[in-house]
């Protein structure tokens, strides 16, 4: 009985972990990375350093974002009473 309720909390607590995410921005933020900073053949951006520099802090803003998100520490102690529910 509680291995039952354990695993659809671990459960609803992922799936709520991937929605903050979404949610907060950083979701689909790494799908536009080549249209945000071109690459040549080596791998190397091309460009000034400040636009990498504005780029780089973007995704820091983002990833800050996603710290302060409710849903995500949410998800986590949702996570961890999971946990401790599948060891009684």
């Amino acid at each position: 009985m509680m291995q039952a309720i354990s695993d659809k909390l671990f459960m609803g607590s992922l799936i709520l972990l991937m929605i903050s995410v979404v949610i907060s921005g950083v979701g689909f933020q790494f799908m536009n990375w080549r249209t945000q900073a071109p690459e040549d053949q080596n791998g190397e951006t091309k460009g000034n350093s400040a636009r990498k520099k504005a780029v780089i802090d973007a995704q820091d803003k983002s990833l800050k974002r996603v710290f302060r998100s409710y849903l995500l520490w949410i998800a986590v102690a949702g996570m961890l009473i999971s946990i401790v529910l599948s060891y009684l």
